[in-house]
């Protein structure tokens, strides 16, 4: 079983909320990030861990950001 979890991000607050996800895949987990956002309007990001591997992070287009997520996060050198 995998255990996902999110770090919500908030401007001047970083780290602000952890919250954990539900979903047996990385997909299942990306689509629970949507609730989640909801409940945070001003969120600039939310990244999505499964256990201590990075899976996504979610960005907030409202602040600047490029809408959707950043699925190749893990990918910078």
């Amino acid at each position: 079983m995998n255990s996902y979890y999110c770090i919500v991000h908030l401007a001047g607050a970083p780290y602000r909320e952890i919250v954990a996800v539900r979903g047996s895949s990385d997909h299942e987990a990306r689509l629970g990030l949507a609730p989640i956002a909801g409940q945070w309007p001003g969120f600039e990001t939310i990244a999505l861990y499964d256990g201590e591997r990075p899976v996504s992070v979610l960005t907030n287009p409202a602040l600047g950001f490029p809408p959707g997520s950043l699925e190749s996060w893990g990918d910078a050198a």
